[in-house]
């Protein structure tokens, strides 16, 4: 079986399914005791709103591109991704300095790592192509 962008959307959604809920968890601690890396949160209730919206929001992206990864478009559901990915790195480069003056700064970089990785991953999928439905 040749490698495709049918596999490497499906890993991606399966890896987010997995990291959504880890995240949620670790705002709500972070959050809430001051301590890990959303430790800058505690205090912040209206940051820790946006984030436990927005981690099972991209679960439910994750959802989708493991859904999609096995029907007839799958390159929807990678444009898809790349779309959701998008979103939080046009927020961090938008709002970089009051994230960087704030005290979640140092959870900045996994952002970056998460979001440009997924953004690449579905680039390669795309630039491969998707193969025949398995």
């Amino acid at each position: 079986m040749k490698f495709n962008g049918r596999q490497i959307l499906q890993w991606h959604g399966k890896a987010l399914m997995i990291l959504t809920p880890i995240l949620t968890c670790a705002t709500y601690f972070g959050g809430f005791t001051g301590m890990g890396p959303y430790g800058g949160l505690s205090g912040n209730d209206m940051a820790i709103v946006g984030l436990v919206q927005a981690y099972p929001l991209m679960g439910l992206v994750a959802v989708s591109m493991w859904m999609g990864s096995g029907g007839c478009t799958p390159r929807r559901y990678s444009v898809l991704a790349i779309a959701a990915h998008c979103v939080p790195v046009s927020a961090l480069m938008m709002l970089w300095g009051p994230i960087m003056d704030s005290p979640i700064a140092p959870a900045i970089p996994l952002s970056f790592v998460i979001h440009g990785g997924g953004i690449l991953a579905e680039l390669v999928s795309l630039k491969l192509g998707y193969g025949a439905k398995s």
